[in-house]
């Protein structure tokens, strides 16, 4: 179990004043706790920090005293130790109290202590050789200094190649004594997967730990374990193969330059899951594994890390290189471009979320159309149409629009609502590619959002197909509205105290509206018909040439079901929503009625309708009634 005791850092502090010499001075007591811990086997020892806003791990110890890359496997692993419940150490909570090594035991503070180096922060135009010199060394010592150097500092593989803004170990003259004590000692075979030496007792000086790794957000592995290989570089010009060292954007040869990159690893990019699945799924290719050689023609070649510097390929044949952290030098940068003509390098330095690192990229497509899809937004069909705003409309090529190649990039939130998800299905289903995409400010990421799919049915017959006209739309219709035809096959008309009898024999009678029809397709001539509403009977005449819709009508108004047209009436959604579905034509207004169909609405319109509407009008309750 781990133990901790409190110590109490008392700072007594006497303020001198006009006062006599018997009076009692006042007292001022800075108190800093800190807390020990052994459960290691060594004493470790740890600062109670409350977070600031902005504040993450790495500031906290920069702040504190130098950080040098040598220990930061060593402070990421008594970090986590001793703060299990933090996620993510690039990520703290303001106001939250959290455990910092103080330093005591790291190899770089014990070096310092020691005395056999000084730290010293790298200056812009410093070369090793010149620091070393201000620092007394004599030029025959150089040779000796430098490979001691190279030897207490793992980020210097090259003398010609330091970075400013880094902290480095300068060794002193005592760093050489105890070398030479120890120069029998076999040194560990070098390698990617040298196994790192045992632990040695906490009273002797102990061999290095593993320094050549790049900081990670996960824990490395203790003593013992294996090493994982030595950070690559993430940009350089070089003139031969590049060197597989120092994590950097530089020019060998020259003098240290500013830092492009931070002096110390930063969060993973933000938004980067979510651009990747949008390039996917606007069908070009994201590449981020490997490395990218580009010559140039002075000789050399530009080199970069993928994984640091992902290229998006075109299909139109432009490469967009994405900066995420504006890190990569303005000179390689310049190279890149002036050589390169089909590379447009994309620095997402200053985006404001989401949508602008998207924005940015989009920007550099070479598509031939992507614009803004609000306020123009894309409206699919007419009498039953579907507006469907998205934050961009995409045409790749100048054809996209014939050949149906139309992609809408739209925000959605993460779990859409039933009538949405229908709405995006209904514009996958007539040629129009939707990508609904969600995103966390907090977290700093998104994704592409999944739609549920429609449970599969058996095949019915079409519902609400509408026939031409005849008896045919004259029994769809009262089907649909639910009116059965009457079971009497003839009609007696006269008999008893008349003195005749008429038997006629209809093709169709139904009751509605309190009355019952007789169908007349023709066959019944004038007076006949006469008869026939003398005797109670109404005649419901089919013409030849008479629409299945105004058919439709007619039944209905036979019926007396109430209706109305209504002209482009929301159906579904809303601004607030990000779609509308609307439609012209009549409807049924009657509640009672619609609920017993259960159904939201039933429209009665002019046109053909679209399978792909149908289905969309059935998944929202909607009854559409067409040919």
């Amino acid at each position: 179990m781990v133990r901790f005791a409190a110590v109490v850092l008392a700072l007594l502090l006497m303020v001198s004043g006009s006062r006599g010499e018997g009076e009692e001075r006042p007292t001022i007591f800075l108190e800093k706790k800190i807390f020990s811990e052994t459960s290691t086997g060594r004493k470790n020892f740890y600062e109670v920090h409350t977070v600031s806003k902005g504040e993450n791990l790495w500031k906290i110890l920069k702040e504190k005293s130098p950080v040098f890359p040598a220990d930061y496997s060593s402070q990421l692993r008594e970090f986590r130790r001793v703060n299990p419940d933090v996620k993510n150490p690039d990520r703290l909570l303001p106001g939250k109290k959290i455990f910092i090594p103080t330093g005591i035991g790291m190899r770089t503070a014990r070096m310092v202590e020691s005395g056999k180096t000084v730290s010293y922060r790298i200056r812009k135009g410093d070369t090793l050789t010149e620091i070393l010199t201000s620092r007394g060394v004599v030029r025959k010592d150089l040779s000796r200094f430098v490979d001691a150097a190279r030897e207490v500092n793992d980020s210097i593989r090259d003398v010609d190649l330091i970075l400013a803004g880094k902290n480095i170990l300068v060794p002193t003259e005592k760093y050489f004594g105890k070398a030479e004590a120890v120069a029998e000692a076999p040194a560990p075979a070098p390698g990617p997967l040298a196994a790192a030496p045992p632990p040695t007792p906490p009273e002797k000086e102990p061999a290095d730990e593993p320094s050549s790794v790049a900081l990670t957000r996960d824990v490395l592995p203790d003593p013992g374990a294996e090493r994982l290989p030595p950070a690559k570089p993430e940009s350089q010009v070089t003139v031969s193969a590049p060197p597989a060292a120092e994590s950097g954007a530089v020019i060998t040869g020259q003098k240290a330059e500013e830092p492009s990159l931070p002096p110390l690893p930063q969060p993973l990019p933000a938004y980067r899951g979510l651009l990747s699945d949008l390039v996917r799924g606007l069908g070009e290719k994201w590449v981020d594994k490997g490395m990218l050689y580009l010559p140039i023609p002075s000789g050399g070649e530009v080199v970069l890390n993928l994984e640091e510097y992902p290229v998006v390929r075109f299909s139109g044949g432009i490469h967009a290189l994405i900066d995420f952290k504006d890190v990569l030098p303005e000179e390689v940068r310049r190279v890149i471009t002036e050589t390169w003509k089909n590379y447009r390098v994309v620095s997402m330095d200053g985006t404001q979320g989401a949508l602008d690192v998207i924005g940015r990229l989009l920007g550099v497509s070479g598509y031939y159309s992507v614009r803004e899809g609000f306020a123009s937004a894309p409206v699919i069909g007419e009498e039953v149409s579907v507006s469907l705003p998205a934050r961009w409309v995409v045409l790749r090529t100048s054809q996209s629009l014939l050949n149906g190649e139309i992609f809408l990039v739209k925000e959605v939130p993460e779990k859409p609502g039933h009538d949405l998800s229908a709405v995006l299905r209904y514009a996958e289903r007539v040629g129009i590619r939707v990508l609904p995409f969600a995103y966390d400010p907090s977290a700093y990421e998104g994704f592409l959002v999944g739609l549920p799919p429609v449970p599969v049915e058996e095949e019915e017959a079409p519902v609400g197909r509408l026939p031409k006209g005849g008896l045919e739309a004259l029994d769809f219709s009262l089907d649909l509205l639910g009116i059965p035809t009457l079971e009497e096959k003839r009609i007696r008309i006269g008999g008893g105290k008349e003195s005749f009898v008429l038997t006629v024999q209809p093709e169709r009678m139904f009751e509605a509206g309190g009355k019952r029809f007789v169908v007349n397709t023709g066959k019944i001539s004038p007076a006949l018909g006469a008869i026939i509403r003398n005797s109670g009977y109404s005649i419901f005449a089919l013409d030849k040439g008479e629409s299945g819709r105004s058919i439709f009508r007619r039944v209905l108004d036979a019926s007396g079901i109430p209706v109305e047209t209504r002209k482009e009436f929301l159906l579904a959604g809303g601004k607030e929503e990000g779609f509308e579905v609307r439609a012209t034509g009549t409807f049924v207004t009657s509640r009672d009625w619609l609920e017993g169909r259960k159904v939201r609405e039933m429209v009665l319109v002019r046109e053909k309708v679209h399978s792909a509407t149908r289905t969309l009008m059935k998944e929202l309750g909607v009854e559409i009634v067409g040919r």
